[in-house]
């Protein structure tokens, strides 16, 4: 006889069950939390710029992850040169102000005038502490009466809360509520043209107005805080996405490529632009008071006015005008054919200054510097040069290379 003595044997039913049972994490609903929600800083756009990055390169810029390069560096500087350049310029830090008390306060708080700043217009300034340092610079946009967007690259919301003191005026952070995109280069105009942006080139250089595209609202600035020429968009996140591929698909008749952070930064070092943070200290980050600078030292003086109403910082600017430079920011142009990577500026055996900024230009053919140079050696002019190191395969050869002060950025091209 058969032993089926097994067909006995109690069943565990509950132990049935509980391996039969779905994992309850299938059922959870998804996040909806946006990417650039996270507290892992990405913008809007970083999907869409990852999309078309062929290069994987990443860097950091006031927090956020951004490209450093989409492709290939002289690829883009043609594009940006010859064609039109795309870029997610969301990271730049964008202050609301608002109130009665608007701009008596924001005359109070920067340096220039800004009286003549009319609604729909922008104003390059720059602001200071009591003893005249800068504390910053940025680009003002007077979007109605009473409202003003202030655009800075880096954090200035404490200094904006604590000189708003006794005004009637509201300053709220709106960086994570705003992107921005930059469209650069001699073709951008024809481009916004194409995607229906209607009547763009007819916006005036520092102009802003605000366009209907697709049902969505965007408001276009003629200005550049690279330095360069074009346009930026400041657009609902939103919407940024679909005002970036727009651009996109309408730009590509024109030769019209996305590009990344370091084309930027080049851009800006041809322009002489400083960027805070780079080429100088805020008067709050300087760790000793000869490490910050005034309006003059960076080569600022056009936006102070003196003659005005009392500002921050009016009284020792009056003094520090004629008082003698302890740095000059300058921009230096180095005969070298190909990038070259250096810090210090010499003449002879003495160091000059400090180079805070390179760039190669491939329109010039040559590297660039921005530097803070010691006064003397601007005074008297001496012979001066960079001393840099390049590798041929195992070995390192040492290059002295001169250096001549450029005034002013270089003409690149036709504007937009």
């Amino acid at each position: 006889m058969s032993d089926d003595t097994d067909l006995h044997h109690p069943v565990d039913l509950a132990a049935l069950a509980d391996s039969a049972r779905a994992d309850p994490a299938l059922f959870e609903s998804r996040s909806v939390e946006p990417v650039f929600a996270r507290r892992v800083l990405a913008t809007p756009l970083h999907m869409n710029v990852a999309a078309e990055s062929r290069t994987n390169l990443w860097t950091d810029w006031n927090g956020y992850t951004v490209a450093e390069v989409l492709s290939d560096i002289e690829d883009e500087y043609r594009v940006l040169r010859h064609a039109a350049a795309l870029a997610d310029i969301s990271p730049l830090f964008k202050y609301r102000i608002s109130g009665r008390e608007a701009a008596a306060f924001l005359a109070r708080f920067a340096a220039g005038d800004i009286s003549a700043l009319r609604v729909d217009g922008t104003l390059p300034v720059v602001f200071c502490e009591d003893r005249g340092f800068v504390v910053g610079d940025g680009l003002l946009f007077r979007l109605g009466d009473d409202e003003y967007r202030l655009v800075t690259e880096e954090p200035h919301l404490a200094w904006l809360l604590d000189s708003a003191i006794g005004f009637a005026v509201q300053v709220e952070d709106v960086s994570s509520t705003l992107a921005a995109i930059s469209l650069q280069g001699p073709l951008s105009a024809r481009i916004l043209s194409a995607a229906n942006f209607a009547g763009v080139e007819t916006l005036a250089p520092h102009a802003a107005r605000w366009f209907d595209v697709a049902a969505q609202p965007v408001y276009v600035s003629r200005t550049a805080l690279s330095g360069d020429a074009g346009y930026e968009l400041w657009v609902d996140p939103e919407d940024a996405s679909h005002i970036w591929s727009l651009l996109l698909a309408h730009g590509a008749p024109f030769g019209l490529a996305a590009t990344g952070f370091a084309l930027r930064e080049i851009a800006r070092v041809e322009a002489g632009r400083a960027r805070a943070g780079r080429d100088y200290f805020g008067a709050f980050s300087a760790v000793e008071p000869e490490s910050a600078s005034t309006p003059f030292e960076l080569g600022l003086a056009g936006l102070v006015d003196l003659d005005r109403g009392h500002f921050t910082g009016r009284n020792a600017l009056r003094a520090a005008k004629s008082a003698p430079l302890r740095h000059t920011f300058s921009m230096l142009a180095i005969d070298w054919p190909e990038p070259l990577s250096f810090i210090g500026i010499h003449a002879g055996a003495d160091m000059a200054g400090v180079a805070t900024s390179t760039a190669f230009s491939w329109s010039l053919g040559k590297n660039l510097a921005l530097a803070m140079l010691k006064p003397e050696f601007l005074d008297k002019p001496r012979k001066l040069h960079i001393e840099a190191e390049m590798r041929h395969g195992f070995e390192v050869r040492r290059v002295i290379v001169p250096a001549r002060l450029v005034s002013g950025p270089a003409p690149m091209g036709p504007k937009p």
